[in-house]
């Protein structure tokens, strides 16, 4: 059973200070992720990875395509969802892990973990409990639950954002290159999540700099060509 269907996505950019240039960084993608699979998103650097996540996530508005995730009512398309649909997708259905953590300052470590969990009904208590199991498991020492985490280093931030990724269990976990910022121990640690996250029917839909990686948590990889050397539209200068 599909998760995720995503069909003939295209995404550009509008380059304002070149003239009003239309950058294309997205053609045509077509991939589907099923419960239980992990799809890698392959590609040269530059090449679109990280936006096509963050056009599935809704931080980008696409240009073309459609993109249905399946929830509770049936599938719904990502692409054409309201500012509201999509917080209710982000609550109940997605999740994702950028590389960069952005969080309101002085709010604690745990309460950032804890909040996906808060927001799907659970109880502070256990929403606590289970958010420090989360980060136990990926190594964040406890003494540093209750401190913000913008004065960690990036390897502490990430984990955070993976922990607040996979806490909630979404149907569908998307994760942008989640091992960039760990040593090797900690990097075993999401390959082990990735492994549980996928045998518990979910989908894992990631972007990953370690091709070691890619072999063993992948079960499909979707390659994404570099249009880089496309020239670009510029209607400017028609």
């Amino acid at each position: 059973m599909n998760i995720l269907e995503v069909e003939n996505l295209g995404k550009k950019f509008v380059l304002h200070l070149r003239g009003g240039w239309h950058l294309p960084v997205l053609q045509g993608v077509t991939f589907t992720v099923a419960a239980g699979e992990c799809v890698a998103i392959t590609g040269a650097s530059g090449s679109g990875k990280s936006s096509l996540l963050r056009t599935l996530y809704g931080n980008y508005r696409s240009d073309s395509g459609t993109a249905r995730l399946r929830t509770g009512q049936g599938m719904v398309d990502i692409l054409q969802s309201s500012p509201r649909e999509i917080l209710a997708l982000r609550r109940h259905v997605m999740a994702y892990a950028s590389q960069f953590l952005r969080v309101i300052p002085r709010v604690s470590t745990l309460e950032i973990v804890a909040q996906p969990l808060m927001e799907q009904g659970l109880d502070q208590q256990v929403a606590g409990e289970r958010a420090a199991a989360m980060l136990s498991a990926l190594n964040l020492p406890r003494h540093l639950h209750s401190l913000p985490p913008a004065t960690f280093s990036g390897g502490e931030q990430q984990r955070v954002n993976l922990a607040r990724a996979f806490v909630g269990q979404h149907p569908l976990v998307m994760l942008d290159e989640p091992t960039a910022s760990l040593d090797g121990d900690n990097a075993a640690v999401v390959q082990k999540l990735i492994m549980e996250a996928k045998h518990s029917g979910r989908a894992v839909l990631g972007v990953f700099h370690d091709p070691a990686m890619v072999r063993q948590v992948a079960d499909r990889q979707y390659f994404i060509p570099s249009l880089s050397e496309h020239s670009h539209e510029n209607p400017g200068l028609q």
